[in-house]
């Protein structure tokens, strides 16, 4: 994943006042209402090796549940794009965690996975037994499965999230971010009026931190002109208006504002190759749904047999140059 979008993520959920606003708003009610938020920790121990490292960020709150020391570890990931091996990825996840409760000679902590998905693209990634195709019922029972809670931003309105689901302003204006940075001449549009709802909170020295956070972001993973940031930003806080100039400054000396333009390029590149795998995985679906075999398919579409069965078993495949041509 683009590492802008990562290194956003974490710096919002590594404030804990935001991540209980998150936490109280996503989880189910049932189990939200039994946790003790006043021992609400960020868990400076890393689970995370260097293959799974590709795909998580390791941002672990932990806290205590029911009254009681049994201690509930909460994993929050997030993923711009469609990843369908996320609920192997979540189950190795919860498998390190357990590791090292081994090693520590500690009870086992039970482990409630958070995924925020803010693509442009409907992702329903299922269960892990829903990796196993064609699984007899009289298997399932031999196959570990659990929940996770997964967060699709296009799930709630613009409307929604400024009125509605969280509380902390600063929470409000990530979601809003986050949902929108696909679609930059909307959020360009929005800008005003997602900057407003911080109009108080810019007016501290922890708001204008968070600013800070929000303007390097929009530089980095949008071409919105400097300017235009700057004028969003000066209705509701001045000194904003001076850190998102300062921001612009400090970026361009160090060569990275200037790589806007070829990273956009890399994201658009991204986003072909995503929007071409979706178009010829339900080409090649239905293609099969008629029964049109492996081999016929592969010649109709000219791609080799391999990348057919791949997305018939809806594996993320690399689509050949020749298709991405095509759609351009």
């Amino acid at each position: 994943m683009p590492g802008y979008h990562d290194s956003f993520f974490k710096q919002i959920f590594s404030d804990k006042e935001r991540a209980i606003d998150f936490t109280k708003h996503v989880l189910p009610p049932e189990i939200s209402s039994k946790l003790d938020f006043s021992t609400f920790n960020l868990e400076n121990v890393s689970y995370i090796d260097e293959e799974l490292s590709e795909h998580f960020s390791d941002t672990v709150y932990s806290c205590f549940y029911n009254q009681s020391q049994i201690r509930i570890s909460l994993l929050f990931e997030h993923k711009s794009h469609f990843d369908n091996n996320l609920p192997y990825q979540l189950l190795k996840y919860m498998v390190r965690t357990w590791e090292y409760n081994v090693k520590q000679k500690e009870n086992f902590i039970p482990v409630i996975p958070v995924v925020l998905y803010h693509g442009k693209e409907r992702w329903n990634p299922g269960s892990f037994q829903s990796r196993f195709k064609d699984l007899p019922v009289e298997l399932s029972s031999f196959i570990p499965d659990f929940k996770y809670v997964f967060i699709d931003l296009s799930d709630y309105s613009d409307d929604d999230i400024k009125k509605r689901v969280f509380i902390a302003a600063s929470l409000k204006i990530s979601m809003l971010i986050l949902k929108n940075i696909f679609y930059p001449e909307k959020l360009e549009q929005a800008l005003n009026d997602f900057f407003a709802l911080g109009k108080i909170f810019f007016q501290e020295e922890k708001g204008l931190k968070f600013l800070e956070i929000i303007v390097k972001y929009l530089y980095q993973a949008t071409e919105i002109e400097t300017g235009r940031i700057i004028k969003a930003i000066e209705p509701v806080s001045k000194k904003g208006g001076e850190i998102a100039m300062t921001t612009a400054e400090r970026l361009r000396q160090e060569g990275r504002l200037e790589g806007r333009q070829e990273g956009r390029q890399e994201g658009r590149q991204e986003g072909i190759r995503q929007g071409s795998y979706n178009t010829y995985f339900n080409l090649i679906q239905n293609m099969k749904k008629n029964k049109i075999s492996d081999e016929d398919i592969a010649k109709f579409i000219n791609v080799d047999i391999d990348i057919v069965k791949k997305i018939i078993n809806k594996e993320l495949v690399d689509i050949p140059l020749h298709l991405l041509d095509q759609d351009k």
